[in-house]
Protein backbone atom coordinates (compact mmCIF):
# COMPACT_ATOMS: atom_id res chain seq x y z
CA UNK A 1 0.00 0.00 0.00
CA UNK A 2 1.58 3.73 -0.77
CA UNK A 3 2.47 5.19 2.11
CA UNK A 4 0.57 7.90 1.20
CA UNK A 5 -2.25 6.28 1.32
CA UNK A 6 -1.59 4.49 4.80
CA UNK A 7 -1.17 8.35 6.14
CA UNK A 8 -4.35 8.84 4.82
CA UNK A 9 -6.19 6.14 6.49
CA UNK A 10 -4.35 6.81 9.61
CA UNK A 11 -5.20 10.47 9.66
CA UNK A 12 -9.16 9.33 9.40
CA UNK A 13 -8.89 6.89 12.19
CA UNK A 14 -7.69 9.82 14.89
CA UNK A 15 -9.79 11.94 13.35
CA UNK A 16 -13.07 9.71 14.18
CA UNK A 17 -11.24 8.87 16.96
CA UNK A 18 -10.87 12.34 18.46
CA UNK A 19 -14.63 13.84 17.29
CA UNK A 20 -16.12 10.11 18.88
CA UNK A 21 -14.66 11.27 22.25
CA UNK A 22 -16.49 14.62 22.14
CA UNK A 23 -19.44 13.01 20.62
CA UNK A 24 -19.42 10.17 23.73
CA UNK A 25 -18.36 13.37 26.18
CA UNK A 26 -21.88 14.89 24.88
CA UNK A 27 -24.18 12.06 25.23
CA UNK A 28 -26.96 12.52 27.30
CA UNK A 29 -26.78 10.04 30.16
CA UNK A 30 -30.45 9.09 32.69
CA UNK A 31 -29.28 10.22 36.17
CA UNK A 32 -31.87 9.10 38.77
CA UNK A 33 -33.76 12.46 40.20
CA UNK A 34 -33.59 13.57 43.73
CA UNK A 35 -37.07 13.54 44.69
CA UNK A 36 -36.22 17.17 46.68
CA UNK A 37 -35.72 20.83 44.85
CA UNK A 38 -33.06 21.78 48.66
CA UNK A 39 -30.70 19.63 49.81
CA UNK A 40 -30.48 19.30 53.83
CA UNK A 41 -27.13 21.40 54.37
CA UNK A 42 -24.35 22.56 52.27
CA UNK A 43 -20.40 23.57 53.51
CA UNK A 44 -20.15 27.01 52.45
CA UNK A 45 -16.58 29.18 51.99
CA UNK A 46 -16.15 32.12 50.09
CA UNK A 47 -12.68 31.77 48.50
CA UNK A 48 -14.24 30.76 45.07
CA UNK A 49 -12.78 33.60 42.71
CA UNK A 50 -9.27 33.67 41.18
CA UNK A 51 -6.13 34.24 43.63
CA UNK A 52 -8.84 34.31 46.92
CA UNK A 53 -7.72 31.28 49.71
CA UNK A 54 -8.12 30.80 53.64
CA UNK A 55 -4.13 31.29 53.09
CA UNK A 56 -4.17 34.94 52.73
CA UNK A 57 -4.65 36.66 55.64
CA UNK A 58 -5.46 39.89 54.06
CA UNK A 59 -8.26 38.27 52.79
CA UNK A 60 -11.67 39.33 54.43
CA UNK A 61 -14.80 39.04 52.71
CA UNK A 62 -17.62 41.55 52.35
CA UNK A 63 -20.99 41.44 54.23
CA UNK A 64 -22.49 41.64 50.49
CA UNK A 65 -20.49 39.07 48.99
CA UNK A 66 -21.76 36.87 51.91
CA UNK A 67 -24.90 37.75 51.13
CA UNK A 68 -24.97 37.20 47.31
CA UNK A 69 -23.42 33.73 48.02
CA UNK A 70 -26.35 32.95 50.49
CA UNK A 71 -28.76 34.44 48.13
CA UNK A 72 -27.47 32.00 44.86
CA UNK A 73 -28.13 28.52 47.76
CA UNK A 74 -31.57 29.86 49.19
CA UNK A 75 -33.50 28.22 46.40
CA UNK A 76 -31.12 25.14 46.76
CA UNK A 77 -31.15 24.78 50.82
CA UNK A 78 -32.04 26.66 53.82
CA UNK A 79 -28.48 25.45 55.94
CA UNK A 80 -24.66 26.46 55.44
CA UNK A 81 -21.96 24.90 57.15
CA UNK A 82 -18.83 26.98 57.75
CA UNK A 83 -15.45 26.18 59.00
CA UNK A 84 -13.66 29.18 60.38
CA UNK A 85 -15.02 32.51 61.63
CA UNK A 86 -11.83 34.59 60.45
CA UNK A 87 -11.19 36.31 57.38
CA UNK A 88 -15.33 37.86 57.49
CA UNK A 89 -16.83 34.61 57.92
CA UNK A 90 -18.17 35.67 61.60
CA UNK A 91 -20.34 37.80 59.40
CA UNK A 92 -22.84 33.92 58.05
CA UNK A 93 -24.81 33.97 60.85
CA UNK A 94 -26.11 37.49 60.39
CA UNK A 95 -26.54 37.34 56.80
CA UNK A 96 -28.50 34.06 57.14
CA UNK A 97 -30.99 35.58 59.58
CA UNK A 98 -32.07 38.20 56.87
CA UNK A 99 -32.63 35.18 54.52
CA UNK A 100 -34.02 32.90 56.85
CA UNK A 101 -31.27 29.99 56.67
CA UNK A 102 -29.52 28.47 59.77
CA UNK A 103 -26.11 28.00 60.23
CA UNK A 104 -23.80 25.19 61.26
CA UNK A 105 -21.02 27.47 62.73
CA UNK A 106 -17.30 25.63 62.03
CA UNK A 107 -14.34 26.92 64.50
CA UNK A 108 -10.80 26.41 62.90
CA UNK A 109 -8.72 24.43 65.32
CA UNK A 110 -4.60 23.70 63.98
CA UNK A 111 -1.49 23.60 65.64
CA UNK A 112 -1.47 27.10 66.78
CA UNK A 113 -2.90 27.60 70.23
CA UNK A 114 -2.97 30.64 70.93
CA UNK A 115 -5.44 31.36 67.57
CA UNK A 116 -7.47 28.47 68.69
CA UNK A 117 -8.10 30.36 71.95
CA UNK A 118 -9.06 33.41 70.29
CA UNK A 119 -11.11 31.73 67.55
CA UNK A 120 -13.12 29.88 70.45
CA UNK A 121 -13.79 32.60 72.53
CA UNK A 122 -14.67 34.69 69.46
CA UNK A 123 -17.38 31.92 68.44
CA UNK A 124 -18.66 31.32 71.61
CA UNK A 125 -20.02 35.15 71.86
CA UNK A 126 -20.98 34.81 68.17
CA UNK A 127 -22.83 31.48 68.81
CA UNK A 128 -24.65 32.91 71.88
CA UNK A 129 -25.89 36.62 70.17
CA UNK A 130 -26.97 34.34 67.06
CA UNK A 131 -28.54 30.73 69.00
CA UNK A 132 -31.43 31.48 66.65
CA UNK A 133 -29.48 30.73 63.45
CA UNK A 134 -26.72 29.00 64.79
CA UNK A 135 -27.99 25.11 64.95
CA UNK A 136 -24.61 23.76 66.03
CA UNK A 137 -21.05 24.35 66.59
CA UNK A 138 -18.46 22.70 65.19
CA UNK A 139 -15.30 23.18 67.15
CA UNK A 140 -12.45 21.52 65.03
CA UNK A 141 -12.38 19.97 61.35
CA UNK A 142 -10.34 16.80 61.20
CA UNK A 143 -7.99 18.07 63.54
CA UNK A 144 -7.21 14.01 64.38
CA UNK A 145 -6.80 13.04 61.31
CA UNK A 146 -4.04 16.02 60.33
CA UNK A 147 -3.22 15.17 64.25
CA UNK A 148 -2.57 18.56 65.09
CA UNK A 149 -3.44 18.41 68.39
CA UNK A 150 -3.27 15.46 71.08
CA UNK A 151 -6.78 14.28 71.86
CA UNK A 152 -6.39 15.52 75.51
CA UNK A 153 -6.32 19.35 74.08
CA UNK A 154 -9.21 18.65 72.10
CA UNK A 155 -11.41 17.34 74.58
CA UNK A 156 -10.30 20.43 76.55
CA UNK A 157 -11.53 23.10 74.23
CA UNK A 158 -14.99 20.96 73.74
CA UNK A 159 -15.32 20.80 77.57
CA UNK A 160 -14.83 24.43 77.20
CA UNK A 161 -17.22 25.07 74.76
CA UNK A 162 -19.75 23.21 76.52
CA UNK A 163 -19.83 25.38 79.79
CA UNK A 164 -19.68 28.51 77.95
CA UNK A 165 -22.62 27.92 75.26
CA UNK A 166 -26.49 25.95 75.54
CA UNK A 167 -25.79 25.81 71.68
CA UNK A 168 -25.43 22.49 70.54
CA UNK A 169 -21.45 21.54 70.59
CA UNK A 170 -19.93 19.16 67.84
CA UNK A 171 -16.65 17.91 66.28
CA UNK A 172 -16.40 16.95 62.49
CA UNK A 173 -14.13 14.29 61.60
CA UNK A 174 -13.80 11.42 59.14
CA UNK A 175 -15.18 8.38 60.24
CA UNK A 176 -12.52 6.19 60.56
CA UNK A 177 -11.26 8.78 63.51
CA UNK A 178 -14.47 8.61 65.62
CA UNK A 179 -13.52 4.92 66.33
CA UNK A 180 -10.14 5.58 67.03
CA UNK A 181 -10.66 8.16 69.54
CA UNK A 182 -14.76 7.37 71.12
CA UNK A 183 -13.66 9.31 74.09
CA UNK A 184 -14.61 12.43 71.55
CA UNK A 185 -18.17 11.41 71.84
CA UNK A 186 -18.54 11.91 75.64
CA UNK A 187 -17.75 15.47 75.29
CA UNK A 188 -20.46 16.80 72.30
CA UNK A 189 -23.89 16.72 71.80
CA UNK A 190 -24.31 15.10 68.36
CA UNK A 191 -21.01 13.39 66.75
CA UNK A 192 -19.82 14.35 62.65
CA UNK A 193 -19.00 12.55 60.70
CA UNK A 194 -17.05 12.58 57.12
CA UNK A 195 -17.97 9.99 54.53
CA UNK A 196 -16.31 10.48 51.36
CA UNK A 197 -16.57 7.36 49.05
CA UNK A 198 -14.03 8.72 46.69
CA UNK A 199 -11.08 9.33 49.00
CA UNK A 200 -11.49 6.45 51.15
CA UNK A 201 -8.32 4.60 52.10
CA UNK A 202 -10.07 1.79 49.55
CA UNK A 203 -12.18 4.14 47.11
CA UNK A 204 -15.53 3.31 46.11
CA UNK A 205 -17.22 3.57 43.31
CA UNK A 206 -19.73 6.19 42.48
CA UNK A 207 -22.59 2.94 41.14
CA UNK A 208 -21.78 1.76 45.08
CA UNK A 209 -21.03 5.21 47.12
CA UNK A 210 -24.19 5.98 48.05
CA UNK A 211 -24.90 2.34 50.03
CA UNK A 212 -21.74 2.84 51.21
CA UNK A 213 -22.23 6.13 52.69
CA UNK A 214 -25.16 4.18 54.12
CA UNK A 215 -23.23 1.34 55.77
CA UNK A 216 -21.04 3.73 57.10
CA UNK A 217 -23.57 5.69 58.61
CA UNK A 218 -25.36 2.64 60.25
CA UNK A 219 -22.07 1.20 61.64
CA UNK A 220 -21.71 4.48 63.61
CA UNK A 221 -25.24 4.15 65.16
CA UNK A 222 -24.57 0.87 66.36
CA UNK A 223 -21.46 1.78 67.71
CA UNK A 224 -22.40 4.65 69.30
CA UNK A 225 -26.03 3.55 70.06
CA UNK A 226 -28.11 6.16 70.96
CA UNK A 227 -26.39 9.38 69.74
CA UNK A 228 -27.81 11.65 67.42
CA UNK A 229 -24.73 11.54 64.16
CA UNK A 230 -24.86 14.22 61.29
CA UNK A 231 -23.26 13.01 58.43
CA UNK A 232 -21.24 16.13 58.10
CA UNK A 233 -19.36 15.98 54.53
CA UNK A 234 -20.16 13.53 51.91
CA UNK A 235 -19.89 14.55 48.03
CA UNK A 236 -18.15 13.31 44.77
CA UNK A 237 -15.83 15.30 43.09
CA UNK A 238 -16.41 16.58 39.57
CA UNK A 239 -13.12 16.49 38.01
CA UNK A 240 -9.62 14.70 38.75
CA UNK A 241 -7.79 11.51 38.44
CA UNK A 242 -9.77 7.79 38.97
CA UNK A 243 -8.62 6.48 42.18
CA UNK A 244 -9.26 2.72 41.15
CA UNK A 245 -12.88 2.47 40.24
CA UNK A 246 -13.54 6.09 41.62
CA UNK A 247 -14.38 8.27 38.63
CA UNK A 248 -14.53 11.77 39.08
CA UNK A 249 -16.78 13.80 36.49
CA UNK A 250 -19.81 15.60 35.54
CA UNK A 251 -22.50 12.51 35.49
CA UNK A 252 -20.97 11.15 38.44
CA UNK A 253 -21.47 13.99 40.36
CA UNK A 254 -24.90 14.30 39.47
CA UNK A 255 -25.28 10.63 39.98
CA UNK A 256 -24.13 10.34 43.45
CA UNK A 257 -25.91 14.03 44.32
CA UNK A 258 -28.68 13.39 43.14
CA UNK A 259 -29.09 9.34 44.57
CA UNK A 260 -27.62 10.41 47.94
CA UNK A 261 -29.94 13.07 48.36
CA UNK A 262 -33.30 10.70 47.35
CA UNK A 263 -31.85 8.00 50.23
CA UNK A 264 -31.54 10.54 52.66
CA UNK A 265 -35.02 11.87 52.41
CA UNK A 266 -36.32 8.68 52.58
CA UNK A 267 -34.24 7.23 55.18
CA UNK A 268 -34.14 10.61 57.74
CA UNK A 269 -30.63 10.70 57.56
CA UNK A 270 -28.92 14.18 58.15
CA UNK A 271 -26.64 15.54 56.43
CA UNK A 272 -24.43 18.11 55.09
CA UNK A 273 -23.48 17.85 51.52
CA UNK A 274 -19.58 19.52 50.52
CA UNK A 275 -19.97 21.85 49.17
CA UNK A 276 -21.90 24.56 47.95
CA UNK A 277 -18.97 26.77 45.61
CA UNK A 278 -16.53 24.80 43.70
CA UNK A 279 -12.64 26.01 45.55
CA UNK A 280 -10.16 27.13 43.12
CA UNK A 281 -7.55 26.80 45.65
CA UNK A 282 -7.89 23.22 47.08
CA UNK A 283 -6.27 22.31 43.71
CA UNK A 284 -2.79 23.14 44.91
CA UNK A 285 -3.23 20.68 47.77
CA UNK A 286 -4.92 18.16 46.32
CA UNK A 287 -5.00 18.21 42.76
CA UNK A 288 -7.66 18.91 40.38
CA UNK A 289 -10.20 16.71 42.50
CA UNK A 290 -10.12 19.08 45.22
CA UNK A 291 -11.17 22.13 43.49
CA UNK A 292 -14.51 20.64 41.83
CA UNK A 293 -16.90 19.25 44.52
CA UNK A 294 -19.70 21.95 44.64
CA UNK A 295 -23.40 22.03 43.67
CA UNK A 296 -21.92 25.39 42.03
CA UNK A 297 -18.84 26.23 40.18
CA UNK A 298 -16.58 28.70 41.32
CA UNK A 299 -19.06 31.69 38.48
CA UNK A 300 -21.66 30.66 40.57
CA UNK A 301 -23.55 28.46 37.98
CA UNK A 302 -25.19 25.02 38.08
CA UNK A 303 -22.42 22.36 38.36
CA UNK A 304 -24.69 19.90 36.54
CA UNK A 305 -28.63 20.21 36.07
CA UNK A 306 -30.66 18.94 38.73
CA UNK A 307 -33.37 17.27 36.37
CA UNK A 308 -33.13 15.26 33.69
CA UNK A 309 -30.36 13.39 31.75
CA UNK A 310 -26.49 14.76 32.29
CA UNK A 311 -23.20 15.19 29.70
CA UNK A 312 -19.64 14.65 30.53
CA UNK A 313 -19.01 17.83 29.68
CA UNK A 314 -21.06 20.68 28.95
CA UNK A 315 -18.66 22.13 26.20
CA UNK A 316 -18.22 19.00 23.91
CA UNK A 317 -19.48 21.11 20.97
CA UNK A 318 -16.51 23.05 21.48
CA UNK A 319 -14.42 20.34 20.99
CA UNK A 320 -16.09 19.50 17.86
CA UNK A 321 -15.83 23.49 16.74
CA UNK A 322 -12.21 23.32 16.99
CA UNK A 323 -12.07 20.18 15.18
CA UNK A 324 -13.82 22.60 12.33
CA UNK A 325 -11.34 24.70 12.64
CA UNK A 326 -8.55 22.66 12.75
CA UNK A 327 -9.62 21.60 9.22
CA UNK A 328 -10.40 24.79 8.01
CA UNK A 329 -6.77 26.18 8.95
CA UNK A 330 -4.61 22.71 7.80
CA UNK A 331 -6.28 22.65 4.72
CA UNK A 332 -5.61 26.24 4.01
CA UNK A 333 -2.25 26.01 4.83
CA UNK A 334 -1.62 22.38 2.50
CA UNK A 335 -3.56 24.08 -0.22
CA UNK A 336 -0.69 26.93 -0.18
CA UNK A 337 2.00 24.49 0.11
CA UNK A 338 0.79 22.97 -3.23
CA UNK A 339 -0.38 20.01 -1.82
CA UNK A 340 -2.74 18.02 -3.77
CA UNK A 341 -5.22 14.86 -3.68
CA UNK A 342 -4.06 12.64 -1.33
CA UNK A 343 -1.62 14.24 0.63
CA UNK A 344 -3.88 17.35 0.68
CA UNK A 345 -6.46 15.43 2.02
CA UNK A 346 -4.46 13.69 4.85
CA UNK A 347 -2.98 17.08 6.15
CA UNK A 348 -6.52 18.63 6.32
CA UNK A 349 -8.27 15.52 8.53
CA UNK A 350 -5.40 15.38 10.55
CA UNK A 351 -5.28 19.25 11.04
CA UNK A 352 -9.19 18.61 12.54
CA UNK A 353 -8.42 15.82 14.59
CA UNK A 354 -5.64 17.74 16.29
CA UNK A 355 -7.69 20.76 16.76
CA UNK A 356 -10.23 18.63 18.54
CA UNK A 357 -7.55 17.09 20.53
CA UNK A 358 -6.05 20.58 21.48
CA UNK A 359 -9.35 21.66 22.94
CA UNK A 360 -9.35 17.97 24.98
CA UNK A 361 -6.03 19.93 26.51
CA UNK A 362 -7.35 22.96 27.06
CA UNK A 363 -10.20 21.60 28.78
CA UNK A 364 -7.63 18.99 31.05
CA UNK A 365 -5.54 22.44 31.47
CA UNK A 366 -8.60 24.63 32.81
CA UNK A 367 -8.99 21.77 35.94
CA UNK A 368 -5.49 20.56 37.15
CA UNK A 369 -2.87 23.43 36.01
CA UNK A 370 -3.16 26.06 38.85
CA UNK A 371 -1.06 28.94 38.23
CA UNK A 372 0.50 30.45 34.90
CA UNK A 373 3.48 29.39 34.78
CA UNK A 374 1.51 25.55 34.86
CA UNK A 375 -0.62 26.96 31.95
CA UNK A 376 2.23 28.19 29.72
CA UNK A 377 4.44 24.34 30.16
CA UNK A 378 0.69 22.62 29.21
CA UNK A 379 0.37 25.04 26.26
CA UNK A 380 4.04 24.41 25.46
CA UNK A 381 3.50 20.83 25.42
CA UNK A 382 0.22 21.24 23.68
CA UNK A 383 1.54 23.01 20.89
CA UNK A 384 4.74 20.94 20.50
CA UNK A 385 2.44 18.01 20.18
CA UNK A 386 0.23 19.87 17.40
CA UNK A 387 3.68 20.58 15.43
CA UNK A 388 4.47 16.97 15.95
CA UNK A 389 1.64 15.80 14.87
CA UNK A 390 1.47 18.40 11.80
CA UNK A 391 4.77 17.40 10.47
CA UNK A 392 4.88 13.51 10.52
CA UNK A 393 1.03 13.80 8.32
CA UNK A 394 2.97 16.07 5.99
CA UNK A 395 6.04 13.89 6.16
CA UNK A 396 4.25 10.81 5.52
CA UNK A 397 2.15 12.40 2.64
CA UNK A 398 4.93 13.07 0.95
CA UNK A 399 6.06 9.52 -0.01
CA UNK A 400 8.92 10.61 -2.87
CA UNK A 401 10.37 13.00 -0.40
CA UNK A 402 10.09 10.20 2.29
CA UNK A 403 11.87 7.82 0.29
CA UNK A 404 14.55 10.67 -0.51
CA UNK A 405 15.02 11.77 2.91
CA UNK A 406 16.10 8.94 5.00
CA UNK A 407 15.18 7.72 8.17
CA UNK A 408 15.15 10.00 11.37
CA UNK A 409 18.68 10.05 13.47
CA UNK A 410 18.44 9.82 16.91
CA UNK A 411 18.84 12.36 19.25
CA UNK A 412 22.38 11.60 19.97
CA UNK A 413 23.24 11.55 16.30
CA UNK A 414 21.32 14.75 15.78
CA UNK A 415 23.05 16.60 18.38
CA UNK A 416 26.48 15.41 17.77
CA UNK A 417 26.93 17.57 14.52
CA UNK A 418 29.07 15.35 13.35
CA UNK A 419 29.82 15.98 9.50
CA UNK A 420 29.87 12.41 8.20
CA UNK A 421 27.22 11.36 10.80
CA UNK A 422 24.28 11.48 8.01
CA UNK A 423 25.95 10.27 5.45
CA UNK A 424 27.61 6.95 7.48
CA UNK A 425 23.65 5.99 8.75
CA UNK A 426 21.74 7.44 5.44
CA UNK A 427 19.48 9.61 8.07
CA UNK A 428 17.98 12.78 6.74
CA UNK A 429 19.78 16.14 7.36
CA UNK A 430 16.07 17.97 6.41
CA UNK A 431 15.30 20.68 9.26
CA UNK A 432 11.50 19.42 9.82
CA UNK A 433 13.57 15.31 10.18
CA UNK A 434 15.40 17.03 12.94
CA UNK A 435 12.76 18.43 14.53
CA UNK A 436 10.77 15.41 13.97
CA UNK A 437 13.52 13.51 15.64
CA UNK A 438 14.06 16.28 18.50
CA UNK A 439 10.19 15.93 19.26
CA UNK A 440 10.41 12.51 19.43
CA UNK A 441 12.99 12.18 22.17
CA UNK A 442 12.03 15.14 24.01
CA UNK A 443 8.19 13.25 24.43
CA UNK A 444 9.62 10.31 24.68
CA UNK A 445 11.66 12.02 27.86
CA UNK A 446 7.90 13.43 29.03
CA UNK A 447 6.50 9.73 28.84
CA UNK A 448 9.37 8.43 31.37
CA UNK A 449 9.14 11.04 33.55
CA UNK A 450 5.42 11.07 34.05
CA UNK A 451 5.32 7.15 34.32
CA UNK A 452 8.08 7.71 37.23
CA UNK A 453 5.88 10.24 38.73
CA UNK A 454 3.00 7.85 38.81
CA UNK A 455 5.08 5.33 40.58
CA UNK A 456 6.76 7.48 43.48
CA UNK A 457 3.79 10.60 43.70
CA UNK A 458 0.74 9.93 42.38
CA UNK A 459 -2.35 10.35 44.54
CA UNK A 460 -2.58 13.67 43.37
CA UNK A 461 -1.65 13.33 39.92
CA UNK A 462 -3.15 12.97 37.00
CA UNK A 463 -3.25 11.21 34.13
CA UNK A 464 -3.05 13.74 31.16
CA UNK A 465 -3.70 11.63 28.15
CA UNK A 466 -4.28 14.52 25.65
CA UNK A 467 -0.86 16.04 26.17
CA UNK A 468 0.47 12.69 25.05
CA UNK A 469 -2.67 11.64 22.14
CA UNK A 470 -1.03 13.68 19.34
CA UNK A 471 2.45 12.24 19.81
CA UNK A 472 1.17 8.49 20.03
CA UNK A 473 -0.45 9.67 17.25
CA UNK A 474 2.19 11.25 15.14
CA UNK A 475 4.70 8.02 15.87
CA UNK A 476 1.99 5.31 15.27
CA UNK A 477 1.98 7.48 11.75
CA UNK A 478 5.72 7.44 11.50
CA UNK A 479 5.98 3.76 11.82
CA UNK A 480 3.37 3.07 9.64
CA UNK A 481 5.25 4.95 6.80
CA UNK A 482 8.31 3.20 7.68
CA UNK A 483 10.02 4.59 10.02
CA UNK A 484 12.11 2.58 12.67
CA UNK A 485 14.45 3.88 15.68
CA UNK A 486 17.96 3.47 14.69
CA UNK A 487 20.13 1.03 16.64
CA UNK A 488 22.53 3.50 17.80
CA UNK A 489 19.25 5.63 19.32
CA UNK A 490 20.22 4.54 23.08
CA UNK A 491 18.81 7.95 24.31
CA UNK A 492 15.39 6.94 23.23
CA UNK A 493 15.67 3.15 23.88
CA UNK A 494 16.63 4.17 27.65
CA UNK A 495 13.37 6.30 28.00
CA UNK A 496 11.20 3.89 26.52
CA UNK A 497 12.18 1.07 28.73
CA UNK A 498 11.54 2.93 31.34
CA UNK A 499 7.71 3.57 30.75
CA UNK A 500 7.86 -0.39 29.76
CA UNK A 501 9.25 -1.39 33.09
CA UNK A 502 7.28 1.63 35.39
CA UNK A 503 4.04 0.44 33.44
CA UNK A 504 3.09 -2.95 35.74
CA UNK A 505 4.28 -0.92 38.59
CA UNK A 506 1.28 1.87 38.12
CA UNK A 507 -1.31 -0.55 37.23
CA UNK A 508 -0.13 -2.71 40.06
CA UNK A 509 -0.78 0.87 42.69
CA UNK A 510 -3.31 1.99 40.80
CA UNK A 511 -5.06 -1.35 41.02
CA UNK A 512 -6.46 -2.79 37.29
CA UNK A 513 -9.82 -1.72 38.42
CA UNK A 514 -9.01 1.99 37.74
CA UNK A 515 -10.06 1.63 33.88
CA UNK A 516 -8.32 5.48 33.36
CA UNK A 517 -4.75 4.52 34.84
CA UNK A 518 -5.14 1.67 32.37
CA UNK A 519 -5.86 3.84 29.86
CA UNK A 520 -3.31 6.10 29.97
CA UNK A 521 -0.65 2.94 30.26
CA UNK A 522 -1.77 1.54 27.02
CA UNK A 523 -1.61 5.05 25.73
CA UNK A 524 1.94 5.77 26.59
CA UNK A 525 2.98 2.11 25.58
CA UNK A 526 1.36 2.49 22.05
CA UNK A 527 3.74 5.90 22.34
CA UNK A 528 7.02 3.85 22.67
CA UNK A 529 5.79 0.78 20.53
CA UNK A 530 5.11 3.41 17.76
CA UNK A 531 8.64 5.53 18.59
CA UNK A 532 10.29 2.14 17.72
CA UNK A 533 8.77 1.04 14.61
CA UNK A 534 7.10 -1.73 13.01
CA UNK A 535 9.03 -4.50 11.17
CA UNK A 536 9.53 -4.81 7.69
CA UNK A 537 11.07 -3.96 5.10
CA UNK A 538 13.28 -0.59 4.58
CA UNK A 539 11.56 2.02 1.81
CA UNK A 540 14.39 3.85 1.96
CA UNK A 541 16.80 4.01 -0.64
CA UNK A 542 20.65 2.72 -0.39
CA UNK A 543 22.64 5.95 -0.41
CA UNK A 544 24.73 6.60 -3.41
CA UNK A 545 28.40 6.70 -2.95
CA UNK A 546 31.22 7.74 -5.43
CA UNK A 547 34.52 5.94 -4.71
CA UNK A 548 37.16 8.09 -4.23
CA UNK A 549 39.88 5.54 -5.30
CA UNK A 550 40.72 5.89 -8.77
CA UNK A 551 40.26 2.65 -10.51
CA UNK A 552 43.13 0.65 -11.85
CA UNK A 553 43.99 0.74 -15.68
CA UNK A 554 42.91 -2.48 -17.39
CA UNK A 555 45.76 -5.04 -17.91
CA UNK A 556 47.42 -4.15 -21.21
CA UNK A 557 47.77 -6.84 -24.00
CA UNK A 558 51.28 -6.74 -24.65
CA UNK A 559 52.12 -6.39 -20.89
CA UNK A 560 53.27 -2.71 -21.22
CA UNK A 561 50.93 -1.29 -18.29
CA UNK A 562 54.14 -1.30 -16.19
Amino acid sequence: MPVALRTLIWSSLFLLAALGWWCLQGWPREVPEAGVERVACVSYAPFRLPGESPFDATFRVARERIVDDLRLLAPRTRCVRTYSIDQGLDQVPGAARELGMQVLLGVWIGRDRDKNRVELERALSLANAHADVVRGLIIGNEVMLRRELPERELLALLQQAQAATAVPVTYADVWEFWLRHPQLAAAVDFLTIHILPYWEDEPVGVAAAVEHVRDVYRTMQQHFAGRTILIGETGWPRAGRARQQAQPGRVEQARFVRSFVAAAQTEGLPYNLIEAFDQPWKRRLEGAMGGYWGLLDSAGEAAFPWHGPVTADEHWRGGLAAGGAGLLLAGTIAWARRQRGIAWLAQTLAGAAIGAVLFAQWRYALSWHRDALELAIGAGGAMLGAVFGWLAVARGSSARALRIAGPLPGIYRLLSLRADAADAAHTSTAPHDAALSLLRALFLLGAAATMLLLVFDARYRGFPWPLFALPAGALLLLAAAGERLPNDAREERLLAWIVVLAAPLVIAFERPTNTEALAFVGLLLVLVVAGFGFPHRSMYRAPERTSTIAPSSAPSTDGSNE
